[in-house]
């Protein structure tokens, strides 16, 4: 699993950062780590220079192979919640989709009448 960092100019995305981003998506996205091709995460300030809070923006979309790129966006204030945030949005995904994939609920065949 290839992952990509990529900041914006508000955003110091120094080696720390990059090494800090690199561990949580591999840690968190680990038990789809076979079935994901690359990873891609942007982080951006929302607020820019204006003045205020800062409001940190994640883009996470993965890659999976042999189907089409999924995509979460998360806010927070820092730039740990808002990576741990997009990582547990996207590990629910992916949750859904390869469950669905993989023969979904057991109980979904009940609900028919044949």
């Amino acid at each position: 699993m290839d992952v990509q960092v990529r900041t914006d100019y508000h955003v110091d995305g120094d080696d720390a950062l990059i090494a800090y981003v690199d561990r949580e998506v591999s840690t968190g996205l680990d038990p789809f780590a076979r079935r994901i091709t690359s990873v891609h995460v942007h982080l951006s300030e929302e607020s820019g220079a204006r003045r205020g809070p800062h409001e940190l923006r994640c883009l996470l979309e993965v890659r999976p192979s042999g189907h089409p790129p999924l995509a979460v966006t998360t806010h927070a204030a820092t730039k740990d919640a808002v990576v741990r945030a997009a990582v547990a949005d996207m590990r629910t995904a992916l949750g859904r989709m390869f469950g669905r994939l993989d023969g979904g609920r057991a109980a979904a065949e009940t609900i028919r009448r044949r």
